[in-house]
């Protein structure tokens, strides 16, 4: 990606620069027709001006009457209390708003294209850079985009009125101008390619710098930092990361200093060149009179401000292009998870032959799962075991095709998980990841997954009872419309790390699926709690069928059949007796727990 944006050229960027463009019309077409028009009348009003100038000495030259010249001024009057009434309609009324509906729409694409790319992208660390990017700065850019180019009709506008009056009374002058702002554009074109190849180089570590932060700013991260020193270690990177991120802006800070500062020389002296110029043929040569003098050195400023802007705004649209290249890598991002045609009914079985996946890091392939094969049928009660980093929590990912796998294949009613689409066969699929997250808005909210209204509530209820967060939930004032966490409502309840889970469980309760899969779903209660809501789950799951995953094995005893992983592999499998009687890993897996439990450390 870095390579890409690096390799632009100037028409690729303006190819961006459209592709944004056109996006903006298909969001707020008003936006852009507005636009044009304060560009229009704001070029009108750097043209009138001189244009003002020029008719102001030219009648003081000529001796007309004072009434005439008056005439003039009210008449320019007039002009600037309409223009103004305009210009602050546009800037203070309608640009505000139409600028947030900008940013909703962009933001609103963009949230819907997040959940719609694949999973496995998050772990491609340039393409995370550039989501990132795109969320924080996209629209920034947008509304850079369209100011810009606003501005850049405003300045082709009043260019071209004051060229054509600088050129009516020097032509040379107009030609000295002309150079002069060549030459600061090509400085400037420069100065912007060290600018991005500066920014490229500092997000990363700007990325680093923010994530130490939210760990000292997030409520999740208060105990650890209290009760360990990781601070220390984080503390050192944060000094590290500065230190780099300083080297970084010395070193290019530098390089742009000196390209800002030829430009602004190369400025100067084209403008005071000018003036000196304009002066010896008004004072020596006396081919200039009042009224050409007080236009010339009017339309220099003019113009040289304009033009300036005018290449700086295309410049502007390089340094636009090159972003935005990020923004359509992330929006035009295809997922390779694409569903089939087939709609997914009532789960029978799921068969899995010869299973492998395998991933890439920067250093090594690491393969997860390696030929695993197994059945499950409807109604049966599946227990995947196994020590932390077996590959039990990557076989729930590619049951519910958050991945495809490397080799082999899942077969969902005898039909490959592929052929069906992926909003059928998921809705056929509850689950509760080890990684569950609970979000701020009403415990309703977060059991639907959704909008939430009256007609739920009963569902609702009823799988709140089903993960046996009742206790909890008679204790609340505010019953399902409590919120939860505090991070927008200063009264929203904090949950213990079993409480959310339970939600997090009553989540897949509510959703009524045909097959439930739980990964590590009582982890965080204590074994009283845990036996309470195993229960409670048999007693929900009746026909349907339920695979739970799990490294704490008092949970299988009543599984239909266990397999038991490790290192990616299936190397036992079949009923806790059988296992038991069989006398392998997960027996004294088993003896291991049930001996803690005895004496109480568990």
């Amino acid at each position: 990606m870095e390579q890409k944006s690096k390799k632009l050229h100037r028409r690729g960027v303006m190819k961006n620069n459209f592709w944004l463009l056109r996006r903006i019309w298909k969001y707020t077409p008003g936006y852009m027709v507005w636009m044009i028009i304060e560009g229009v009348v704001w070029g009108m009003r750097h043209s009138i001006d001189v244009l003002y100038v020029q008719k102001l000495f030219y009648e003081l030259e000529q001796g007309v009457s004072f009434a005439n010249i008056a005439s003039v001024i009210v008449s320019y009057g007039i002009y600037l209390l309409a223009f103004y009434v305009f210009h602050y309609w546009y800037w203070k009324l309608y640009n505000p708003q139409i600028r947030e509906k900008l940013h909703i729409a962009m933001n609103t694409d963009m949230f819907h294209q997040a959940v719609r790319i694949d999973i496995a992208n998050y772990d491609d660390s340039q393409f995370y850079n550039d989501y990132v990017w795109a969320m924080d700065e996209a629209y920034s850019h947008a509304t850079g985009l369209m100011e810009d180019t606003g501005k850049l009709i405003n300045r082709v506008v009043a260019s071209a009125t004051v060229t054509g009056v600088l050129f009516s009374v020097d032509a040379m002058m107009a030609a000295i101008v002309l150079v002069v702002l060549a030459i600061r554009i090509a400085f400037g074109y420069y100065k912007n390619r060290v600018g991005f190849q500066y920014r490229d180089i500092l997000i990363p570590v700007e990325r680093k710098e923010k994530y130490i932060k939210r760990v000292f700013m997030l409520p999740d991260y208060a105990k650890e930092l209290r009760i360990t020193h990781v601070s220390e270690n984080l503390l050192d990177e944060y000094e590290q990361n500065v230190r780099l991120k300083k080297d970084i802006i010395m070193k290019n800070g530098m390089k742009l200093g000196m390209l800002e500062f030829a430009i602004n020389a190369v400025q100067y002296i084209g403008e005071i060149g000018c003036m000196i110029l304009v002066l010896y043929k008004v004072m020596v040569a006396k081919t200039v009179g009042l009224g050409g003098f007080a236009a010339t050195i009017n339309a220099i400023w003019k113009l040289s401000w304009q033009m300036q802007d005018m290449f700086d705004r295309l410049l502007k649209y390089h340094e636009h292009g090159i972003y935005i290249e990020k923004m359509i890598h992330f929006m035009e991002c295809e997922p390779k998870i694409a569903g089939g045609i087939l709609q997914a009914q009532e789960f029978d079985s799921l068969k899995i032959n010869h299973l492998t996946f395998r991933y890439s890091t920067e250093k090594e392939e690491v393969c997860a799962l390696d030929d695993v094969t197994m059945e499950i049928k409807k109604g049966e009660k599946i227990a995947i075991v196994g020590y932390n980093g077996a590959g039990k929590t990557t076989l729930t990912k590619l049951l519910m095709r958050l991945y495809d796998p490397s080799e082999g294949e899942i077969l969902y009613n005898d039909t490959a998980l592929k052929e069906y689409t992926l909003e059928s066969l998921r809705k056929r699929v509850a689950a509760v990841f080890q990684d569950y997250r609970i979000f701020a808005s009403s415990i309703a909210e977060n059991v639907v997954g959704g909008v939430y209204d009256d007609s739920m509530e009963t569902g609702v209820l009823e799988a709140l009872e089903k993960s046996t967060f009742n206790d909890k939930l008679e204790s609340l004032a505010g019953g399902i419309h409590t919120t939860l966490t505090r991070e927008f409502d200063k009264t929203g309840t904090q949950l213990s790390g079993g409480e959310q889970q339970k939600v997090a469980i009553a989540r897949a309760f509510y959703k009524n699926a045909d097959l439930i899969i739980l990964d590590e779903a009582s982890s965080a209660l204590d074994p009283e709690a845990e036996y309470e809501l195993n229960q409670s789950i048999a007693s929900y799951a009746g026909q349907k069928t339920l695979i739970f995953i799990s490294h704490r094995l008092s949970t299988t005893r009543h599984a239909d059949r266990i397999y038991m992983f490790d290192a990616g592999r299936i190397i036992e499998s079949g009923t806790h007796r059988e296992l038991m009687e069989a006398d392998g890993k997960y027996a004294y897996m088993f003896n291991l727990q049930a001996e803690k439990y005895r004496n109480g450390k568990v």
